[in-house]
């Protein structure tokens, strides 16, 4: 007969990692099934290779930046940005804060978190590795029954679904866990790309590639109403638009695109009130008088955007300051607050830093991350229906999530 382990893991990821290390500790036979040849192979890359670990951002914030965020609050308080600092810490991995609250290694080297994780799970659990899993099943002994594509099988008395999302499946997050759940009667919520490039449809991208915005206001406009709002970093590119907040509100784009007229609004001004910019604009003009609209402009714009934004405005850029009517500068004035581009999609899912969409978390137990429908089946990390911004708050989810999967199975 196999060997039967106390709990089996699928995902040898952060929060399957996270989850070995807590279950192991506590003297349960453990055991990570990993799909690819090395444990951690998204975690290696993300943050650009730097790793963002965790926020500095108390622990009401954190859950306030999650989509269905009062899911984590038990996770966060039983293992919370300041248990993960302590605990690289405890790993000769120091972290450093830097601009927005982030978090990353000193050393600045995302591989060093991973190896950190895989030598610390080592100490606490078996590490079985091209472990492919095709299903899961749970028979009438209570026992699990975990198959490879291969095959092989492995018994456990529980197991912990850490298999990831979608993003990155190349990595080894294929969407795996999903059908796993789905097999065991768990609602999946509709995966999509959240934390992605957005697409964009204008004929003013060629000459706007490139260009960075750092003090926008980007919101998005459904059917002519405001639908989400961000206020930071932005940029142009040949395709769309990419950077803090379009990353942040792309996973509202997702959801929203099949519906079509779905607009991306900039505004380029957002200090400025009506009124303190129409006053501005007047100024502007009086004095560029006899100078051509766009020298005027220059005041307002970064140079690069002075000719698709007369263009948009459906101005000349040869015009004479003193030529421009009420109407036109009305026109330039409520475009500086609403320069609007179509949005077509979003990047593909398989280039997006997180998903949207998973394990519907109605059916998990928060204060355990065990499965409401089948006892000793449990789930952490990126397969439960959870995501954020940027900022490290989607790892200290993993963390989090993970390290309460761990701690709460039971070898009975």
């Amino acid at each position: 007969m196999p060997e039967i382990y106390d709990v089996l893991i699928i995902g040898a990821g952060p929060s399957g990692m996270l989850a070995a290390a807590a279950a192991g500790e506590r003297g349960l036979k453990t055991a990570l099934l990993e799909k690819k040849s090395r444990p951690g192979i998204k975690l290696s890359i993300t943050g650009k290779g730097r790793c963002n670990l965790t926020t500095s951002a108390p622990i009401k914030e954190i859950v306030e930046s999650f989509r269905n965020g009062k899911f984590l609050y038990n996770s966060l308080n039983a293992f919370s940005n300041s248990d993960t600092l302590a605990f690289f810490e405890s790993l000769s991995v120091p972290c450093v804060l830097e601009r927005g609250g982030r978090y990353f290694p000193a050393s600045q080297k995302a591989l060093d978190v991973t190896d950190a994780l895989i030598k610390n799970a080592k100490k606490y659990a078996k590490i079985f590795t091209s472990f492919d899993v095709k299903n899961a099943t749970k028979g009438r002994d209570g026992l699990f029954t975990v198959t490879s594509q291969n095959g092989d099988e492995m018994l456990a008395k529980n197991v912990i679904i850490a298999c990831g999302g979608l993003s990155y499946p190349s990595t080894g997050s294929a969407g795996d866990g999903y059908k796993i759940a789905r097999a065991f009667g768990h609602s999946i919520i509709e995966p999509v790309a959240a934390l992605v490039p957005v697409i964009l449809d204008s004929p003013y991208l060629k000459e706007l590639r490139g260009l960075k915005l750092k003090n926008a206001e980007v919101s998005l406009v459904e059917n002519g109403k405001p639908a989400a709002k961000e206020f930071g970093e932005a940029e142009f590119t040949i395709f769309g638009a990419d950077g803090p907040v379009i990353l942040t509100l792309s996973g509202t784009v997702s959801e929203k695109i099949r519906k079509g007229g779905i607009f991306l609004s900039v505004n380029l001004k957002p200090a400025l009130s009506k009124e303190q910019l129409d006053e501005r604009l007047l100024r502007e003009l009086d004095k560029y008088g006899q100078l051509q609209l766009k020298d005027m402009l220059k005041e307002l714009l970064p140079v690069q955007a002075i000719k698709p934004f007369i263009d948009y405005c459906g101005l000349q850029m040869t015009k004479k300051c003193s030529q421009i009517n009420r109407a036109e500068r009305e026109k330039i004035c409520a475009s500086l607050f609403d320069w609007r581009f179509k949005i077509s999609g979003v990047k593909d899912i398989k280039e997006a830093i997180v998903t949207r969409g998973g394990v519907c978390t109605d059916e998990i137990d928060q204060k355990t991350m065990q499965s409401k429908l089948v006892p000793g089946l449990y789930f952490c990390g990126e397969v439960i229906d959870i995501d954020a911004p940027t900022g490290g708050f989607n790892l200290q989810a993993a963390f989090s999530t993970g390290h309460l999967a761990g701690s709460s199975v039971k070898a009975e």
